[in-house]
């Protein structure tokens, strides 16, 4: 029972971060534009951010996700002290994100990049991006802004 409540503590802990910091930088966050400059099979996906000042740089990360049957973290499920470049990037000094990418053999129809407060937790997979009656669920929630970026399912393979 401990566990539990301890549990939900941090739970909610992570969330008031998240709100605190969407809600330092709401309006930065509306004309904070997500632009990604290149996808190289196999080998990293890079863009950039322009609209969010550089001071908030830090308290922000870059989530990718891509969509299957449904929305899956790519390329790597995050694990806890995770470096960056596997399941999201930081943002550098000059706006620039960049991630890893593999081959998968299943094909993705679209490739979401969300920026998020880095206290955001990520989740190995989403049943859909947008919350669920504006509230549940959904890693559009917790954003600060995105990019989808639409494919012909040949992104990574």
């Amino acid at each position: 029972m401990k566990f539990l409540a301890i549990a939900a503590l941090v739970l909610i802990s992570s969330v008031s971060k998240a709100e605190s910091i969407l809600s330092e930088y709401k309006e930065e966050c509306k004309s904070t534009v997500v632009t990604v400059d290149e996808i190289v099979k196999n080998d990293h996906i890079k863009g950039h951010i322009t609209g969010l000042p550089a001071d908030a740089f830090d308290k922000f990360k870059v989530v990718f996700y891509v969509k299957t049957n449904r929305w899956y973290v790519h390329p790597y499920t995050h694990y806890e002290n995770q470096e960056e470049g596997y399941s999201y990037s930081n943002i550098h000094a000059n706006g620039e994100f960049w991630v890893r990418t593999v081959k998968r053999d299943v094909p993705s129809k679209q490739l979401a990049v969300v920026v998020v407060p880095k206290s955001y937790k990520i989740s190995a997979q989403k049943w859909w991006l947008k919350p669920l009656f504006g509230f549940f669920g959904g890693v559009l929630k917790n954003q600060c802004n995105h990019t989808i970026v639409p494919g012909n399912g040949d992104f990574f393979n």
